[in-house]
């Protein structure tokens, strides 16, 4: 709280210098604007081609490679993660073994049950417990790593409420089969969709299908922490993951290419998992994202730039992949909020009306540009042109987030790990105090227009209206919310119905490989 405190106060105090030395706020708004269109440019150029890789038919090789799935567990629902052991139970590969890590849950009624599910599976499931861990996520990898089977070729990391598709092993192990290639990785996916809720699904899409299909082409593929395939000996040689930021998946992929890898990405389903369910969780889920991108940025621009190794398409796509939660909006909305008020007293400066211009164009551009990146993305997976435009608003009712996760970094860049909380009893579907700050701001940046139309702007109207519009449809996203939390409920009530016997797994052992058939 305190630092919450610190923070506002220091912002207080930059406003300040910016109303009474307007050429340093001109300076600002300018380095905000070349940043922004560096940023939207560098998306865009990014995006514009697609190469489709060869998928892969058959795993070459005379014994299947040892594969250690590693699921991390914190304070999670006993029932959700049973029910990713029990498709893990049913995995059409031999050689592997499932290493539950439980770590930092205190309350032995939320991970007794998991030890024992992992008992009745059979030896091939093994279930960790440690607390008092440091690092995070990362942190309980790094830990489990001692325990792992020495046959270990592969880590294949799955989050705990993720139901994957009985032959997600041998397809990833596919990818993987050339020496070169240190990790793989698949696009995210979900079960609790429904009708309502298919902006949020959109808008999440648009990441794989766009960002994450250009660092396939360009040869810079990041993992998103789940669904991912990590070849053990470059995992070794890198130190295991970073536990210095909050997403370490996102730095692996990095390090990874610096280090002279190969990735890959692949564009199949092999797994669902579960949305947030309330708007407070989906947007503690954003930042977390966000901000840890800012961290990576922040802590390896240097090797970015200059280790010799990686060429300068591998450098740009990292650096559009990791700005693909950023916005710029923030510093122009709130100049467009203090100029109209400077209108309104009468005493703008000479230069003032020119930073009116610049907050605007900005701003127009954002929407612009980020419109048709999301359309550009979206419209190659074939999805109609309503859901693009309910993934565009939802992103714009993010945007706050997006706007702010950033510049926090800049100004400290420690964070404590937000999970995502998945037990659904604790939330309610949304509250005033989620969307409150938004409103605010949409409601100044109304009153701003208002006021930019009487002292006869142009452009700095438009753009306060439509940021407005922006902030407003955090009202938008929370009625998806909504919907995703009822379609959560009914994915729990399948959750807890008796289910189907799995039958224990044997000991993993080597086995000669059979022809790969690619699933329907």
């Amino acid at each position: 709280m305190y630092g919450k405190w610190k923070m506002a106060l220091a912002g207080l105090g930059v406003l300040a210098a910016l109303v009474w030395v307007p050429v340093l706020h001109a300076i600002l708004l300018g380095f905000n604007l070349v940043m922004h269109l560096v940023v939207m440019t560098g998306q865009w150029l990014a995006l514009r081609s697609r190469k489709r890789r060869k998928t892969p038919l058959n795993w070459q090789g005379t014994t299947q490679p040892f594969v250690t799935v590693q699921v991390l567990t914190h304070n999670e629902p006993p029932e959700l993660v049973i029910e990713t052991l029990r498709s893990l139970a049913r995995l059409d590969w031999e050689a592997y073994e499932v290493q539950v890590v439980d770590n930092n849950t205190t309350d032995p009624a939320v991970w007794r049950p998991l030890e024992q599910a992992c008992r009745e599976l059979g030896p091939r499931f093994r279930f960790l417990h440690v607390e008092g861990l440091s690092g995070f996520k990362a942190g309980a990898m790094n830990w489990a790593r001692q325990f792992i089977d020495p046959r270990a070729e592969f880590l294949f990391v799955v989050d705990a409420d993720y139901v994957v598709e009985p032959w997600a092993l041998r397809r990833a192990v596919a990818y993987g089969a050339d020496p070169k290639v240190a990790l793989v990785q698949f696009p995210q996916d979900y079960r609790n969709v429904c009708p309502e809720n298919r902006g949020i699904v959109a808008e999440y899409r648009h990441f794989f299908s766009g960002y994450m299909a250009m660092a396939d082409r360009l040869g810079c593929v990041p993992s998103t922490g789940t669904l991912t395939l990590v070849r053990v000996s470059a995992l070794r040689a890198l130190g295991g993951f970073s536990e210095d930021c909050v997403t370490e998946d996102a730095e692996l992929g990095l390090r990874l290419m610096l280090a002279g890898h190969r990735a890959v990405f692949a564009d199949e389903r092999i797994g669902h998992g579960l949305l947030p369910h309330d708007l407070r969780t989906l947007k503690r889920q954003r930042w977390r994202w966000a901000f840890g991108n800012a961290q990576i940025l922040r802590t390896c621009w240097r090797q970015l730039l200059f280790k010799p190794g990686p060429n300068w398409r591998q450098r740009v796509g990292c650096f559009v992949h990791l700005t693909a939660w950023f916005n710029f909006n923030l510093i122009p909305s709130l100049s467009l909020i203090v100029l109209a008020a400077l209108a309104q007293l009468g005493v703008m400066t000479a230069v003032q009306p020119y930073l009116v211009v610049i907050a605007a164009f900005t701003l127009l551009s954002y929407f612009i540009l980020r419109s048709a990146t999301l359309s550009v993305a979206l419209r190659r997976d074939g999805l109609p042109v309503s859901e693009i435009a309910r993934a565009c608003v939802v992103h714009a009712g993010l945007g706050w987030i997006f706007s702010t996760s950033w510049l926090k970094c800049l100004w400290s860049p420690d964070e404590p790990f937000g999970r995502t909380d998945k037990f659904i009893g604790a939330h309610i579907p949304v509250g005033l105090r989620a969307v409150g700050v938004e409103l605010l701001i949409g409601i100044a940046l109304l009153a701003s227009a208002g006021i930019l139309i009487a002292a006869d702007f142009v452009l700095g109207p438009i753009a306060a209206v439509l940021m407005a519009g922006a902030r407003f449809s955090v009202l938008w996203v929370a009625r998806e919310m909504k919907a995703t939390f009822g379609a959560t409920e009914k994915a729990w009530e399948l959750m807890t119905r008796k289910p189907k016997a799995v039958r224990p797994q044997p000991a993993p052992v080597e086995v000669e490989d059979l022809e790969l058939v690619k699933p329907a």
